[in-house]
């Protein structure tokens, strides 16, 4: 039992690489022990994400077993439950056991002891990890004599040596568990490992991107160019790369400085590899329709931007220096799955224009769509939509705002940071200057610079034609020891509760420090975006490689930076990059586009010379807003089908109609994440609809009909 490729992070990794963790994980233990698993068994990962229930219920996976919410030493709220069902934010549920070790001694005074103090009286069984080493990993020759010879022992508790699955099925028998519990499995401890080595986990963060771009460029090549070969073997062992590296003592940053030397080193053979399989892709995609066959000459006649996501984008491109014009950036507008090219005689877009001027003391920034000041300090002071019927002031207080804390926890340093960091806020950024870089174009840019600490910065704050982002752009000369940094953007929304994406949607989590539940979420995940809004207004900070942050009341608080001790001295100091931005909106959260704008913010469009084949084609359409194309790939069975993988991303149950051409002549099923058939879907001509629950994963295969051996 396992499911899993490696033990897995289940915060920061992003939601197809959970799927991929379960898909190359089953096939192993199938393949190698012929076991299908049933067990999830994450004894030691920090945390457990609200949509992991849905990806273990849609891959045959009945059990979790873990241990690690029970690490309570920070007088947490402690969790009720051993044994329970587990409901995920879409309403799927699986049946989870929770021991309160993974060392457990088999002795009779520890196994009477530890069934003696169990939360849960009712429960008729407890499963116990025994042995040295996490999750019972080295048994000795006492631990197995002890567990003998209590099997039937008078006055103790019956010991009984058996696997995980069969412990389940036995308390199956006995009715299964009374309670269940809905939502993430929140850790109280270890949140310092959102944020700890910055450099990997920005390394995750474009490795999940690029792997999503390479699959779906060479699945579509391989589809509409019959010599293409879709590169199966390549892609799985790049796929692997990431897996490795996203085990829970890798990727949260929990581990000594060896270990991140071999990892960035394997992040830059991910990357390189992606980048090549992406190019071979584009290659057959792009036609080079010019008179010379010269490269040279054919880069310098056109240049083609492809866009990989569903939906349409508008964006602003940086353009060839042979470009005979002398254009440097265009605004173009490529739409979903598609690209666009663009040629040496390309006229800049002039419906609209972004500014910077020095107005009174303040550098104004100024689009079609918003207004924004920012100080001689770099902080925005104000942010204002042109479209609101309002004018409504979103800046509550100065936004980008840097903070540096005293970060000294009191257990363990990479893995924490403790509640009373607020109460050591430390003096804030120095020898601060500003330059204007572009005045008046299709971007405004401001650059500022200055000291934090021991440490300088730079930012480029940027405004783009036909945005609403504020993008700020920085680097850190990070020269610290136990410090922590952080950017606040205090808004004017009054919210309850923050909204964090997460893995295939978001989860809400309180502002406030009303109960002992509240106080212990005062560090949080979120991956591409986190918001505050009320039934009429709102507000999101956007991040491009960011875990942590912290939201009180009117507050949101991006963690940029740590600087542990142990087990690494020093950990991060260096150069770091990040990007983040800030964007508003009028109307509900449903009704914004924050959900893809994160996923613009990560997602940049790829330039590739010459004309490409997709230019003015339609290669995708959604009918509906809220569901999102995640992942375009080919069948991991070799059949050549295609699996498309879409998901409702702001809970509204709805029906969606997904149109593509290849669809069209073809059959299409709905499957598990495992790609096993489920039912088959019917298509109208090219256009294919699809119920969504809130939060649903849909995993589509399309078949050509001549490759159909399905029957009802």
């Amino acid at each position: 039992e396992g499911a899993m490729w490696v033990e897995p992070d289940t915060n920061m990794s992003g939601g197809e690489a959970l799927v991929r963790q379960i898909l190359y994980g089953k096939a192993y233990f199938k393949n190698t022990f012929n076991v299908d698993s049933k067990v999830l068994w994450l004894p030691d990962t920090f945390g457990y994400s609200a949509v992991l229930p849905q990806l273990l219920k849609k891959s045959g996976i009945k059990y979790l077993v873990t241990q690690k919410i029970y690490w309570s030493y920070n007088d947490g709220e402690e969790f009720p439950y051993h044994y329970f069902n587990w409901r995920g934010m879409d309403g799927s549920a699986i049946t989870a056991f929770l021991p309160t070790s993974y060392t457990y001694d088999t002795n009779p005074a520890e196994m009477n002891d530890t069934w003696q103090k169990r939360r849960q009286d009712e429960i008729e069984g407890f499963l116990i990890q025994f042995g040295y080493g996490d999750g019972g990993g080295g048994p000795t020759r006492d631990h197995i004599e002890y567990a003998l010879r209590q099997k039937d022992i008078e006055g103790g508790v019956k010991l009984k040596l058996a696997g995980p699955l069969e412990f389940f099925e036995d308390m199956d028998k006995l009715g299964g568990p009374r309670h269940t519990y809905t939502g993430e499995l929140y850790f109280t401890a270890h949140r310092g490992t959102y944020t700890s080595q910055a450099k990997v986990k920005k390394s995750n963060r474009t490795g999940e991107a690029l792997l999503r771009e390479t699959e779906i460029w060479n699945a579509i090549a391989s589809r509409l160019v019959d010599s293409y070969e879709y590169p199966s073997v390549e892609m799985e062992q790049l796929w692997k790369k990431l897996l490795l590296n996203q085990f829970h003592d890798i990727l949260p940053g929990s581990s000594i400085a060896r270990v991140y030397e071999d990892a960035l080193a394997e992040y830059a053979k991910l990357m390189e590899g992606c980048k090549k399989l992406r190019t071979d892709a584009l290659d057959v995609l792009t036609a080079n329709t010019g008179d010379s066959n010269s490269r040279e000459d054919h880069q310098a006649k056109s240049v083609s931007f492809y866009n990989s996501l569903g939906f349409e984008r508008t964006v602003v491109v940086d353009l060839p220096e042979e470009f005979e014009t002398g254009a440097k950036q265009s605004l173009i507008t490529i739409p979903a799955l598609s690209a666009v090219t663009v040629t040496p005689d390309v006229e800049i877009r002039g419906l609209d224009v972004a500014s910077v001027s020095l107005i009174d003391g303040m550098f104004v920034f100024e689009n079609g769509k918003i207004r924004a000041a920012v100080n001689s300090s770099g902080e925005i002071t104000s942010y204002v939509l042109k479209d609101g019927s309002q004018s409504r002031e979103f800046a509550a207080a100065p936004m980008n705002h840097l903070e540096m804390y005293k970060d000294v926890p009191r257990k363990f340093d990479s893995w924490d940071i403790d509640s009373n960091y607020i109460e050591q806020e430390m003096p804030g950024p120095r020898d601060i200057s500003t330059e204007v870089i572009c005045k008046e174009g299709l971007s405004a840019v401001l650059k500022v610079t200055g000291i934090i600490g021991k440490s300088r910065y730079e930012q480029y704050i940027r405004l783009d034609a036909g945005s609403t982002v504020v993008e700020i752009r920085m680097k850190v000369e990070w020269n610290e020891l136990h410090r922590l940094l952080k950017v606040s953007f205090p808004v004017s929304v009054m919210a309850e509760e923050g909204i964090n994406e997460i893995q295939f949607g978001y989860i809400k989590r309180p502002t406030h420090r009303s109960r002992a539940y509240d106080q212990e979420r005062f560090e949080v995940c979120n991956h591409r975006y986190s918001a505050l809004c009320d039934g009429a207004h709102g507000a999101a900070v956007l991040n491009d490689c960011k875990y942590g942050i912290s939201m009180n009341e009117n507050r949101l608080e991006l963690t940029l930076l740590t600087a542990a001790a142990c087990p690494e001295m020093r950990a991060d100091n260096g150069t770091q990059e990040f990007r983040y931005g800030f964007t508003a909106w009028e109307g509900t959260f449903e009704d914004s586009d924050v959900v893809r704008k994160g996923i613009e913010f990560n997602t940049p469009v790829t330039s590739h010379p010459g004309n490409s084949i997709l230019a003015g084609t339609g290669m995708f359409y959604c009918s509906r807003e809220n569901v999102i194309l995640e992942t375009v790939k080919q069948a991991e069975d070799g059949s050549g089908d295609i699996i498309m993988r879409l998901y409702e991303s702001k809970k509204e149950d709805c029906v969606a109609s997904v149109k593509m051409p290849m669809i069209e002549g073809a059959d299409c099923f709905d499957c598990d994440l495992l790609e096993n058939i489920q039912s088959r879907l019917i298509a109208d001509k090219n256009a294919l609809p699809i119920h969504f629950g809130a939060f649903e994963i849909k995993t589509i295969r399309i078949r050509k009909k001549e490759k159909n051996d399905f029957t009802e």
